[in-house]
């Protein structure tokens, strides 16, 4: 018995169904959410999806032949920790993370050899995944766990200190009723007062950081109107800066929503922001104060914006403006507190802080609280 002879393919056939699995190969990496590329051993970009184009703000069609750190990170060289390399040479799949500087995103590189029939690399995939807001998630839980840890800490100190240094005030105020004015004993006399005055707000600090004085919660809460708190807060830092070269434009909704808070404790929140830009216009400049309304998924927020023209906080020390005892002013003038005290105070009314600054182009610091009514959980005392 003869065998079946095989039906042959018409050449046209062939070239169809090969295109048409190539146009399904295209549509499948054009449908993934992460940047993709294909890149040869010299960076050159010969394949890559729609989302790269996008994030890279080019078209498609402009994509290839381009070098991969040009598209993607806008540079004239490789990226630092660049990782395709050493997975063309090492054959195996490679990972690094790679700050998007343009987009200000932070992304995971995946790296994957491409080989051919004969075990040589052919090339290599580049897919990032997007982690910028992982990174923020893990920054805050550690941000918090730092701050409850130093938060014991520092109440602990700052009750010890409170006795000692309240008795070496009274004794200075003694002394300084018994001797005579302008005498080199009451000199220092009054030093001795002055710097008991400034350890005695170390300590006032430091409670407020440990959340010695209760916090309200729950149905203890105000609702407050956030204007009106940060109405109060420009008085306080007006008097204490005399802020006579500033110019402040401030801008409000119309029928602006509540939030529930501690009024006093939002107080000083805005105190803290205002004094701060202030100082960081040093020789006068404009404070920009405005609200609005954002939903994210099922919440309504209203942000506020605290704007500076001041000089701006180098990308160096952006990282550590949290945290506890961090400061760039002058020994006596600041105890690098108030922002960590802001951080905490925020979380305990189920909020948030974010900041945007460079250099000579001033700051603008957000803060986000949940409209009445909101469903979101509020932090609760331990």
């Amino acid at each position: 018995m003869s065998a079946t002879p095989q039906k042959s393919v018409p050449p046209e056939d062939l070239i169809t169904f090969i295109e048409e699995l190539k146009r399904q190969w295209m549509s499948t990496i054009d449908a993934l959410v992460d940047p993709l590329m294909m890149v040869q051993e010299d960076y050159t970009i010969y394949k890559a999806n729609l989302a790269l184009a996008k994030i890279a703000g080019i078209d498609i069609k402009q994509v290839t032949g381009r070098k991969c750190y040009q598209v993607f990170a806008d540079r004239d060289s490789p990226c630092p920790n660049c990782k395709m390399q050493e997975s063309s040479t090492t054959k195996k799949p490679q990972q690094y993370e790679l700050n998007h500087v343009r987009g200000n995103q932070f992304f995971e590189v995946s790296s994957q050899p491409l080989l051919n029939s004969s075990g040589e690399v052919d090339g290599v995939v580049q897919v990032y995944r997007d982690r910028t807001e992982a990174r923020k998630l893990r920054e805050q839980l550690l941000q918090s766990e730092k701050l409850s840890s130093i938060g014991l800490l520092a109440g602990g100190i700052a009750h010890e200190l409170n006795n000692p240094i309240g008795g070496v005030m009274i004794f200075a105020e003694m002394l300084l009723k018994q001797l005579s004015p302008g005498s080199q004993e009451f000199q220092d006399a009054e030093e001795i007062k002055t710097a008991a005055e400034r350890c005695k707000n170390i300590i006032t600090g430091l409670l407020d950081f440990a959340r010695s004085n209760p916090t309200k919660k729950g149905k203890e809460l105000d609702h407050v109107k956030v204007s009106d708190t940060i109405k109060e807060a420009l008085k306080f830092a007006q008097m204490a800066i005399g802020a006579q070269n500033y110019h402040i434009e401030a801008s409000w909704l119309d029928s602006e929503p509540l939030v529930a808070a501690d009024r006093n404790k939002l107080i000083q929140v805005f105190l803290n922001l205002i004094q701060n830009a202030f100082h960081a216009m040093k020789d006068g400049g404009t404070l920009s104060l405005r609200n609005e309304i954002k939903q994210r998924e099922s919440t309504s927020w209203l942000i506020t914006e605290i704007q500076d023209s001041g000089d701006g906080i180098p990308k160096s020390l952006q990282g550590k403006i949290f945290d506890p005892f961090f400061t760039t002013k002058e020994p006596g003038e600041g105890t690098g507190l108030g922002l960590a005290i802001v951080y905490g105070i925020l979380q305990d009314f189920g909020g948030k802080i974010d900041f945007e600054s460079s250099p000579k182009s001033g700051s603008i610091f957000r803060v986000s609280l949940p409209v009445v009514n909101s469903p979101i959980k509020l932090k609760e005392d331990t």
